[in-house]
């Protein structure tokens, strides 16, 4: 072997290692910091834990939602009640709600001399009532 061949092989051989050392440098450069699995689980738990609030907290409201549904129903019952005796002592309807009480709570719309249309709100339950219905429904909220 030459002298000319073994200096072409040594600086082959300086070549390779070189490049090996600058790619092992470049990649412990571009590796991220670890992250422990308990935190990730963590993280992935309140992440999951936000965007399910309303299916997880559903249980706990509908409850609530179910008696103000009922409470409503009473009170348009008992307004249509009073609308039904008013008209069958004067041959038609009120202008405005006989009972000041349930004048705040419901909103009254005389639709003609025979037929009514009641509405009342608490929160995000609508109840309505309607004369042609013979009970309170609750309004569907696109």
């Amino acid at each position: 072997m030459s002298d000319m061949e073994k200096l072409i092989r040594d600086a082959e051989t300086d070549i390779d290692r070189h490049g090996r050392k600058k790619a092992a440098r470049d990649k412990k450069s571009v590796q991220l910091p670890r992250v422990s699995i308990p935190i990730v689980i963590w993280l992935i738990a309140i992440i999951t834990a936000a965007f399910q609030f309303d299916t997880i907290v559903a249980p706990f409201s509908e409850t609530t939602d179910t008696q103000i549904e009922e409470n409503l129903s009473d009170i348009l019952s008992s307004a249509a009640d009073t609308l039904k005796k008013y008209e069958l002592a004067n041959g038609s309807l009120p202008p405005i709600l006989p009972n000041p009480a349930v004048r705040g709570l419901v909103e009254y719309q005389r639709l003609n001399d025979f037929s009514f249309h009641l509405e009342a709100t608490i929160g995000d339950v609508t109840m309505v009532m309607e004369s042609s219905r013979p009970h309170p429904f609750r309004k569907k909220v696109p």
